[in-house]
């Protein structure tokens, strides 16, 4: 046993000058990541976004289909013609992306980001937001 103290001894010498945080401390870089928006909700989640102020909404379907019921207060802007016009996204506020099950406005967050737009997609699309039973135009 005394042969193997000094080397205990440096074991605890070296803990000290080296503190490693504890498995459940947040590092600056995973606290700055939590605080990021994420890039996609649910339609419950947009329900209460659009009930604040500082929330605008695009939808990303055929104009056909926007015209057979949309989320109130979207702008129809279709997947394809959304590079053209990207001067109509608004400035200010948080930028949703919806369609109609989820992937064409999961494809357009992607294209915004690409272009230095935070925007967020809308998991489901209208096809949720229907079935939770909100309303639509």
């Amino acid at each position: 046993m005394r042969r193997f103290l000094p080397l205990l001894a440096a074991f605890a010498l070296a803990c000290q000058q080296a503190p490693v945080a504890p498995a459940s401390a947040e590092t600056p870089a995973s606290a700055a990541s939590q605080a990021a928006r994420p890039a996609e909700v649910d339609v419950a989640e947009l329900k209460a976004a659009l009930e604040r102020d500082g929330t605008h909404l695009i939808d990303v379907r055929t104009p056909q289909e926007y015209a057979d019921g949309h989320v109130p207060g979207a702008v129809n802007i279709p997947l394809d013609q959304l590079g053209q016009r990207l001067g109509e996204l608004p400035k200010d506020g948080t930028l949703y992306v919806i369609c109609r099950s989820g992937h064409r406005s999961g494809l357009a967050q992607k294209e915004l980001a690409g272009k230095g737009i935070e925007a967020i997609n809308v998991r489901g699309g209208t096809l949720a937001w229907k079935a939770a039973g909100y309303p639509v135009e």
